[in-house]
């Protein structure tokens, strides 16, 4: 091993250059995909905070809503007394 060491054939760093690109790109491509995941975690935590006040807007203005739904429900009551008084009237010949 010596003799070869001594005679230059044991590999040189001319050889070794496609493995160092190899390997350059290779972090390069790693440190890009990091990066991108960081990003896409980051966006995600902020998007769950906006969903989270979002429905939590949404939950005031449904309990703020709730009276519109029961105006509903009197309408109904209404118009069944005022049909009801109708047809007593009409039965009573008014």
């Amino acid at each position: 091993m010596m003799l070869l060491a001594q005679q230059g054939e044991v590999g040189t760093s001319a050889e070794y250059v496609g493995w160092y690109v190899g390997l350059g790109i290779g972090f390069a491509v790693v440190a890009v995909v990091v990066v991108l995941v960081a990003t896409i975690l980051t966006l995600a935590s902020r998007i769950g905070a906006q969903a989270r006040t979002g429905i939590e807007a949404m939950d005031e203005a449904r309990a703020a809503t709730v009276a519109v739904w029961e105006i509903q429900q009197i309408n109904s009551s209404t118009t069944a007394i005022w049909r009801a008084a109708e047809s007593a009237r009409k039965l009573l010949g008014g």
